[in-house]
């Protein structure tokens, strides 16, 4: 795969394009390299079973890719009095090309932060509601499918730009992104006979649950919350999709629990397109 080869140019493209989408003038867009090196950091975490990275670290890594850049006039550097880079700019010449070789490198990923930030839309759907009185965990088979279900539904109505997104192995290699991260804890179900297999079964690590409120449902902060919206800064933007799309998703990301209520591929289709009706 071609990002393969481009994997750092396009990490820092997706994390300077949280700036960038916000339009405006050159000020507007810039980004400080503090903000730019946290983003950075934070997708080369997640990716990091997707990827494998320079062996120099991430602030080589960083500055390097930061250096190539200016030589091809991608970006313009702004530095301090001691020639420390302080925050970075698209270069008038790129921005004269129509972004080419910037938006390049963002659509190498792209897909990528799409489908993980679906999964992680899709971890809202673990959160209890009031009156449930199980143990929590969920068949982890029947949510990833019902998660799928839900990304195709969000593709096909212009809410995802990737159909690689909704892919199967995508998102399941995102789940055991968020497994290792401790964000999702999984078993085994107990075999009640001899011929019976075990069943994987998940449930959200109690620090990462949202709380639920009686009026409004899925309550939009908590560490879960921020989470997806940090992965949302990277996204794609488009005239659906916008930095706060995040919230507009929760009705949808809860159809992932339907499994707890016996939930039918009807329901998760009407609420997903109610999310969308939403925009």
């Amino acid at each position: 795969m071609t990002i393969h080869l481009f994997i750092t140019e396009a990490l820092v493209s997706a994390a300077m394009y949280s700036k960038v989408k916000r339009g405006g003038g050159p000020a507007n867009q810039r980004i400080t390299y503090t903000e730019l090196r946290d983003q950075v950091l934070f997708l080369s975490q997640l990716f990091r079973g997707e990827f494998i990275y320079p062996t120099e670290g991430l602030a080589t890594n960083l500055d390097n890719t930061l250096h190539a850049f200016e030589k091809d006039k991608i970006v313009d550097l702004h530095r301090d009095e001691n020639g420390n880079i302080t925050a970075i700019d698209l270069s008038n010449e790129e921005r004269a090309a129509g972004r080419e070789n910037f938006d390049f490198y963002c659509f190498l990923i792209w897909p990528f932060i799409e489908s993980f930030w679906l999964g992680a839309v899709s971890l809202m759907g673990f959160t209890p509601p009031l009156n449930y009185t199980g143990d929590g965990w969920l068949d982890a088979k029947k949510c990833q499918d019902a998660s799928q279900l839900l990304g195709k539904t969000l593709y096909h109505q212009g809410d995802l730009s990737y159909f690689e997104a909704v892919n199967k192995e995508t998102l399941k290699n995102a789940w055991t992104r968020f497994e290792e991260e401790s964000l999702l804890l999984v078993s085994k179900s107990r075999v009640t006979t001899s011929n019976a297999k075990p069943l994987p079964l998940a449930q959200l690590a109690p620090e990462w649950m949202p709380k639920r409120d009686p009026v409004i449902g899925i309550v939009p902060e908590g560490r879960l919350w921020d989470f997806t919206e940090k992965i949302a800064l990277s996204r794609r933007e488009g005239k659906n999709r916008r930095d706060g799309a995040t919230r507009l998703f929760v009705e949808g990301g809860q159809e992932v629990g339907e499994e707890r209520e016996g939930g039918s591929r009807r329901r998760q289709r009407k609420v997903a397109l109610g999310a969308r009706a939403h925009l």
